[in-house]
């Protein structure tokens, strides 16, 4: 890596204003500030304009931590090209879609904090600063789960934070055995002792467990479809969007990819990233509400990561390919699901222009992750199919005949989508559609920043073909299907609870029947009917009402300080 000809502390603001940039911006919660609130989308614009106009380079910093190093590599710039992206869309649309709820201040805090640090793991090249950010990113997260204090929101909350706690503990465990194996806490110089060292196989459980979790692989997979349909949609944006991506970059960062021969280890990923390309797409048909399908689709769509990982695993000599290809592949998914789950706050258009802009802007993502041709989602399909060796063409043709599942829920989610017009309290406002409207742009024209135009496209007819039948049999599957619900007794009723696995636990340990809401919390089409508010505690109440006051004033305060420090000790 190049290292920055310019002065240390130059090179400290360079790679450290994204992730410090967000926690500054929490000033504005203060009251005498609040005027200033609706500029803290903008907080995610510096880590754009690193990703899109720094040179690759990085800073040592070896009194921060346990050493720290940050800075961007050919990798980690598409990663927070479309991290940044995610947020910059996220946040432009939540300003619209939380301008009157009372709880406000307390979601912009928590999503302050998550993309602070969800920008520093990015940025971070060694364990422990990884380690750091992540963490932020990952309990901060909680509270944008919980935001809507209903029973549905904090049972979410409950199974995710849980299993936040034990992707800690296995990440803690996973980076404590490399340090040992390497001496450093460096990625690169990690990645190289793990190839001779006996706690490689250690190593690669403890991360393929820590990081499975956020990534959403199966078995770990259960906190998703329970916590989007609970949370506002901007975070499940983010959350889908570039959180679970995190997962990816984490694996990506501390697998010995390339490195070593593991096919024990990479046989089970690509088993279990082809079962929840399948299996996730089919519980995703017959969910009840379109966050729910849409969460599905996620997990669904990163099996194909998996699968990706698993073959680098296998075959060290493909781990090049697959790599690039799963990082395309994220760039993708990040993009175009990110434009659907904002979609979903949009439903509730009533005009007919409007709602046909929206029907439009709703299919061309949807259409991208199937795989159509001329779309992101073809190419990065394409991408991830050419890095397979030879000899693992039952594979390839398992990938593609997962694209007919990533049909079926797809069509699934925009007919849930299909009646809720006119549905809210107030209708989507100029913030919500800016905000949608970007990430569809991106989703639809953003490829060129990272891949060729020409591999947008199939090059001959045989080529065309073999990607649109899988889209087409998922549609005839999903006539079929809805014609089998609307004439088998019962069939109505078919659909998987989300959680699946965990469902049973939950159902025994709730104990109790839902109580109907009469409506939903920020008045967005229906997408949280069937709700009910827990009453809050007057402790939580009391430091709810507080964040206006301290806890923007708190968190930038932190950020100052560690600003001050860092350009002290750099310069």
């Amino acid at each position: 890596m190049v290292e920055l000809p310019t002065s240390a502390t130059a090179a400290v603001l360079t790679w450290l204003a994204p992730a410090l940039l967000p926690l500054f911006a929490a000033l504005l919660l203060v009251r005498p500030l609040h005027r200033l609130r609706p500029l803290l989308p903008l907080a995610a614009l510096p880590a754009l304009a690193v990703a899109l106009f720094s040179p690759p380079g990085a800073v040592d910093l070896p009194w921060l931590f346990l050493g720290a190093r940050f800075g961007l590599d050919d990798g980690s710039r598409i990663f927070l090209l479309f991290t940044a992206a995610l947020w910059l869309a996220g946040g432009l649309h939540a300003a619209g879609y939380l301008h009157d709820d009372p709880r406000r201040d307390s979601f912009w805090l928590f999503w302050l904090g998550a993309m602070a640090g969800n920008f520093g793991l990015v940025l971070a090249l060694d364990a422990a600063s990884f380690y750091v950010f992540f963490a932020l990113m990952s309990f901060a997260s909680y509270g944008l789960v919980v935001h809507a204090r209903t029973p549905e929101a904090v049972e979410a909350g409950r199974v995710y934070l849980a299993l936040v706690v034990v992707g800690e503990l296995a990440l803690f465990a996973a980076i404590a055995l490399a340090w040992y194996a390497a001496g450093s806490l460096r990625f690169d110089a990690i990645v190289a002792a793990l190839a001779e060292s006996p706690q490689r196989d250690a190593v690669i459980a403890f991360t393929l467990v820590g990081f499975g979790i956020k990534v959403g692989a199966l078995p770990l997979h259960v906190w998703l479809p329970l916590a989007h349909p609970v949370a506002p949609t901007p975070a499940s944006a983010v959350l889908s969007g570039a959180m679970i991506k995190a997962g990816l970059l984490g694996w990506l960062r501390l697998l010995p990819l390339g490195g070593v021969t593991a096919p024990a280890w990479g046989e089970t990923l690509i088993a279990l990233g082809l079962t929840a390309a399948f299996a996730a797409a089919l519980a995703g048909a017959t969910q009840r509400q379109a966050k729910a399908a849409l969460a599905y689709s996620s997990i669904s769509q990163m099996g194909f990561v998996t699968v990706a990982v698993g073959v680098a695993l296998t075959v060290p000599a493909a781990a090049p390919a697959a790599i690039t290809a799963a990082t395309l592949y994220a760039f993708h998914h990040a993009l175009a699901k990110g434009a659907l789950f904002l979609g979903v706050s949009l439903a509730g258009v009533a005009t007919p222009w409007a709602r046909t802009v929206w029907m439009l802007g709703v299919a061309l993502p949807a259409l991208g992750l199937a795989g159509a041709p001329l779309t992101s989602g073809y190419a990065a399909k394409a991408a991830l199919k050419a890095a397979l060796p030879a000899g693992f063409d039952g594979l390839a043709v398992a990938l593609t005949l997962a694209a007919a599942g990533t049909s079926l829920v797809m069509l699934r989610t925009g007919w849930l989508l299909r009646g809720n017009a006119g549905g809210g309290v107030h209708g989507p406002n100029g913030a919500m559609w800016a905000g949608w409207g970007l990430l569809v742009a991106l989703s639809l024209l953003g490829w060129p920043a990272v891949g060729r135009v020409a591999d947008l496209w199939p090059t001959t007819a045989g080529v065309w073909f073999s990607a649109i039948w899988p889209l087409l049999l998922g549609a005839a599957l999903a006539v079929l299907v809805a014609a089998w619900r609307r004439r088998a007794a019962g069939g109505r009723d078919l659909a998987v609870p989300p959680g699946d696995l965990l469902a049973p636990l939950l159902a025994l340990a709730r104990g109790r029947r839902r109580v109907p809401m009469p409506t939903a919390y920020a008045g967005h089409g229906s997408e949280n009917d069937n709700l009910s508010i827990v009453p809050v505690l007057p402790a939580l109440g009391r430091a709810e009402a507080a964040l206006p006051a301290r806890g923007g004033l708190a968190v930038a305060g932190i950020a100052a300080a560690l600003a001050v420090l860092l350009i002290a000790l750099a310069g």
